[in-house]
C-alpha cells in the first residue's frame, strides 16, 4: 500500500482535486516565495518556467499567463520554477505589506490564480458590514 502524501513536491502520483472556490493559506518564505502544492498548479493551469504577469488590482496579485508579448526594457518577467514556487516581485511585497513567514490567501482562477492578505480580506468584509449596517439604518 502506498502510503506517500501526493501533496508533496517531488512526489509522483495523481493529484487531489482542488476546489477552486475556497481559498488556500500560503506562506511566504525567506525569498519571498510561495509554494504552490502539486494540486494547486494543477488548478492554476499554471505551468513551469511560463513567463507570468503579475499585477496589482483592487489591494490583490492576479497572477496570469503572460502570453505572447514581451515587456518593454529588460524586465524578466517572474515565472513559477519546477518545484512549484511563485517569487512575487519585492515592489509588489512591500506595497501590500508581505513579510516572511506571511500568508496570502490563494484562488485558483485558471489560467492564473489571485492572491490576497487575509488582512485586505478582512478588511473587506468589515467594509461590507458597515456598508449593510448604513443602509438598514436608513431604511
Amino acid at each position: 500500500m502506498d502510503t506517500r502524501d501526493h501533496d508533496q513536491p517531488g512526489q509522483d502520483g495523481p493529484a487531489k482535486a482542488v476546489p477552486v472556490e475556497k481559498p488556500h493559506r500560503l506562506r511566504i518564505d525567506a525569498r519571498g516565495r510561495v509554494l504552490l502544492p502539486p494540486p494547486l498548479r494543477a488548478a492554476t493551469g499554471l505551468l513551469p518556467n511560463q513567463p507570468l504577469l503579475v499585477v496589482l488590482q483592487d489591494e490583490e496579485l492576479r497572477v496570469s499567463p503572460a502570453g505572447e508579448e514581451k515587456p518593454a526594457g529588460n524586465v524578466r518577467l517572474p515565472t513559477l520554477d519546477r518545484k512549484g514556487r511563485l517569487t512575487l516581485p519585492g515592489s509588489l511585497r512591500t506595497t501590500l505589506g508581505l513579510v516572511p513567514g506571511g500568508t496570502v490567501l490563494m484562488q485558483p482562477t485558471p489560467p492564473g490564480m489571485r492572491l490576497v492578505t487575509p488582512a485586505r480580506l478582512l478588511g473587506r468584509l468589515r467594509e461590507a458590514r458597515e456598508s449593510l449596517t448604513r443602509h438598514l439604518e436608513r431604511s
